[in-house]
């Protein structure tokens, strides 16, 4: 009778355990990937007004060289014309396969790498 009520113990104590692991790992991952989200959207801000800025300038610089000023603000909207329509041309390429193996590497393959310690 006492082995039963140590091994329904054991199994509790199991379970509990594996539970306070399994919450362990969620927490790990929320924390990682609330600090990338926060991390990305400073560097996002910060690089828009960086290129804002270096826009502008250059849309100066190029109006003062052609002494037209229109049409240096012209040429640099034409460059982010055509950017645009490479970044829509070549979305899969350049964003959708990076972003997906990045998530992947991150969180599944680290999952397997931690299962097999």
């Amino acid at each position: 009778m006492e082995d039963t009520g140590t091994l329904k113990q054991n199994v509790q104590d199991y379970a509990e355990t594996k539970l306070n692991i399994i919450k362990l790992k969620a927490i790990g991952a929320g924390g990682s990937a609330v600090s990338g989200i926060i991390v990305g959207v400073a560097l996002a801000i910060l690089s828009i007004f960086i290129i804002m800025f270096l826009s502008f300038s250059a849309a100066y610089a190029i109006g003062a060289a052609t002494e037209k000023p229109f049409l240096g603000f012209l040429i640099v909207a034409g460059f982010y014309i055509l950017l645009a329509v490479l970044i829509v041309v070549l979305r899969d390429k350049l964003l959708t396969l990076p972003i997906t193996n990045t998530l992947l590497e991150k969180f599944y393959y680290k999952d397997q790498q931690a299962d097999k310690n």
